[in-house]
């Protein structure tokens, strides 16, 4: 069996049968278009039940495809965990999808893998994925194993060169019924977690120290979630302190707006802190490039904070300098995060 680390040059055959990793286990797939091949991968897998399997799509844009509708509640979540290990049973128009679908849902996921998601867009069609094993046994994890005892299953793999081994934890999938979140199968994302992002959706505000510009703009969005009951929360992270008390300038500048910030620390940003947020926003595009080089999966939910807002410049940071460039700073954050708002009211 051939194995492909990077795309191969050829044309890719509609009906093939391929080995691939998800960014979390292996997996048999085929275009989910392909009628031959999904009834192929029945008879391998011993599968009783025809239909049901988990699509993976490279971009969210691509439901646009399908006519699938999202609310803006269930396209936040879509957001935040998209790339993910988060499969989300979707109402799906498409025929296409006929035999493959449960009462007209499909199962959709983006898998955190480039190079699997890569192939689907030269495949330029969705692709089923489900368990290297029969029906009812365990999915086989070890590489060595699988070219071993399947590798009559696939017409070629798509694979990175650096795995040998999955860490075999499922996707978390959940089903959205008459706005209602429930759970079908859990997996390596709790529930807990999804239903509280889902009700209250967690905004992000990344600096460089987490003392200075970000504590003002969780300040700042705090009081406005307060005074608009808005259910949503907010909170803030920085790239290299952890535990320090918030600046005493930006503090000062907070206490002249009557809001006290004497209890804030900083927090080191990090894989949970991001996951567990549906919007990421950024002091700087240098920031912002910083957590896509460290987190590329996160692609979809990072700006800048004058990016989202659709005005201009870098956030500079204040740090060292006096108060007066503290109180343009405030007033700066201030605009931004009240245009924030008004989006967001726009949009529910």
């Amino acid at each position: 069996m051939k194995i492909y680390n990077e795309l191969p040059e050829h044309k890719i055959e509609r009906d093939a049968i391929f080995l691939h990793y998800t960014g979390s286990m292996f997996g048999i797939g085929c275009s989910a278009f392909s009628k031959e091949a999904v009834t192929k991968i029945d008879l391998l897998k011993d599968r009783k039940d025809k239909s049901g399997y988990i699509v993976l799509i490279p971009d969210i844009d691509w439901l646009n495809r399908f006519d699938v509708q999202l609310t803006p509640k269930v396209n936040r979540i879509l957001q935040q965990y998209w790339a993910g290990e988060l499969s989300v049973i979707l109402e799906v128009p498409d025929p296409r999808f006929n035999d493959i679908s449960q009462n007209a849902k499909v199962a959709f996921r983006i898998p955190t893998n480039e190079l699997l998601r890569e192939y689907i867009i030269k495949l330029d069609q969705p692709i089923i994925s489900t368990s290297v094993n029969k029906s009812g046994k365990k999915p086989v994890q070890n590489l060595d194993e699988i070219l071993t005892g399947f590798e009559s299953w696939f017409d070629f793999a798509i694979l990175p060169d650096n795995v040998q081994r999955s860490n075999n934890l499922p996707s978390t999938i959940i089903e959205f019924t008459d706005e209602k979140l429930s759970i079908i199968r859990k997996g390596s994302i709790p529930f807990s977690e999804i239903e509280l992002s889902y009700e209250a959706p967690q905004i992000l505000f990344v600096c460089t120290g987490n003392t200075c510009r970000s504590p003002i703009a969780k300040c700042l969005a705090k009081r406005i979630i307060t005074e608009k009951e808005i259910k949503f929360r907010v909170t803030s992270a920085g790239f290299t302190t952890d535990g320090m008390p918030i600046s005493e300038n930006s503090n000062y500048v907070l206490a002249l707006h009557g809001i006290d910030a004497s209890e804030h620390t900083s927090t080191l940003l990090n894989e949970e802190s991001l996951r567990k947020s549906w919007l990421v926003l950024t002091m700087t595009a240098n920031h912002k490039n910083k957590i896509l080089q460290l987190y590329p999966a996160s692609a979809s939910k990072v700006y800048t904070l004058s990016e989202y807002t659709g005005l201009s410049s870098d956030i500079t940071d204040p740090f060292g300098k006096d108060i007066e460039y503290y109180k343009n700073t405030f007033e700066e954050i201030n605009e931004k995060v009240q245009i924030i708002f008004e989006k967001i009211k726009e949009e529910r």
